[in-house]
């Protein structure tokens, strides 16, 4: 009965996180269709994106030697802790590029504990979740409310972490990538306009989605494991 309870307050979360964050599913689908004709054409004064990436993390005054890769296998970018790297993939809309990069560059610039804690527990919380849901619907997990109430604590801790990082780098990251074409000289000041326009409607759409979709990801671990008991 108690995970029935517990199931219910997480729809209930759910719920009221999408309101309160004004999610709605077609948003997510605009946002993977958005594209717009000018911000495309001002891509094209773009320096090539390993050398917007250096520059952009001298602009952080990052000297901690990120390691910086291509791999056009990966849809957008990404900064791993364990290896100190940035790893550049295709973009969809190459106009988004300043941003995106300037996203990742934030992250290698953080606070090394804090990475390296999202890392850990992050593995942690699904190696954790795989072993006891397996027990759970097998039948050979004993006190599920204990485990219960541990899964709930460590993905609370993950997500109050991850959504520090991810944030922070969201809402610095257009003001970076302004800075860093400001300094090229290579836009006009309408093309500037334009470009940031673009950025600012992007991330209106796409804060609260990824927020929610931290809050999401842990509280659909939480709902699975109690249908698990309860089955």
């Amino acid at each position: 009965m108690n995970e029935i309870v517990v199931i219910v307050v997480c729809i209930l979360i759910l719920v009221l996180a999408k309101i309160g964050l004004n999610v709605k599913f077609r948003y997510l689908k605009l946002l993977k269709t958005r594209t717009n004709e000018k911000a495309r054409k001002i891509a094209e004064k773009f320096p090539n994106d390993e050398k917007m990436c250096i520059e952009i993390l001298n602009i952080l005054g990052n000297d901690s030697k990120v390691k910086i890769t291509e791999n056009k296998e990966y849809n957008s970018c990404l900064y791993t802790i364990y290896n100190n790297s940035i790893t550049l993939g295709k973009f969809k809309e190459n106009y988004i590029k300043p941003q995106t990069i300037a996203h990742e560059c934030v992250h290698s610039c953080q606070s090394k504990n804090m990475l390296w804690s999202n890392f850990i527990i992050s593995n942690i919380i699904n190696l954790f979740f795989i072993i006891i849901l397996i027990l759970a619907i097998f039948n050979k997990l004993p006190n599920t409310n204990l485990f219960l109430i541990i899964l709930t604590g460590i993905a609370f801790i993950q997500y109050i972490i991850r959504n520090t990082l991810e944030m922070e780098a969201m809402t610095r990251a257009p003001y970076i990538a302004k800075e860093y074409l400001f300094s090229k000289n290579i836009l006009t000041e309408q093309e500037m306009k334009e470009l940031f326009k673009e950025y600012e409607e992007i991330n209106k759409i796409a804060i609260p989605i990824a927020n929610y979709s931290l809050i999401l990801k842990n509280i659909m671990k939480i709902i699975i494991f109690c249908i698990a008991i309860l089955v």
